[in-house]
């Protein structure tokens, strides 16, 4: 049996940033700073490029083959060349892409994070005019 989680999708940067306005002052001063991934998506992506394009360039330079020698010798100089030149565009070509995908997620990440830090100092704000307020309008209270 699979279990599908379902990610609702945010049409806007706004989404997010709104329902901070819809939290509760505790659940927005409990609330983290969103981080961006850097290293570890980015060598994935590229170590699953070189896997696919160096098995996709060993089989292409197996048909061509290349090199002097008899068939065989051709067949494997090619199936080794199209390897190797299929590992370095796939992983080139994958930490690029994870890179340009990364870079969105900062910014959208560096927005939410600026609205945060003024919701939560306006959360503080409103907390500590609260505490003044019910510390100062208790029966039998005077300065």
């Amino acid at each position: 049996m699979a279990i599908y989680i379902l990610k609702r999708k945010n049409f806007t940067r706004w989404d997010d940033t709104d329902n901070l306005k819809r939290m509760k002052d505790s659940d927005i001063l409990a609330e983290k700073k969103k981080k961006t991934a850097f290293v570890g998506p980015t060598l994935r992506s590229a170590a699953t490029g070189a896997i696919a394009l160096g098995a996709a360039g060993s089989i292409l330079g197996t048909v061509a083959g290349r090199g002097t020698g008899n068939w065989a010798s051709k067949r494997l100089n090619g199936f080794a060349g199209g390897a190797k030149t299929g590992a370095y565009l796939g992983a080139i070509g994958g930490g690029l892409y994870t890179q340009s995908q990364r870079k969105k997620e900062a910014e959208d990440n560096a927005f939410y994070n600026k609205r945060l830090v003024y919701a939560q100092k306006q959360a503080k704000r409103r907390e500590r005019a609260d505490w003044k307020t019910n510390m100062t309008q208790r029966d039998g209270y005077s300065y």
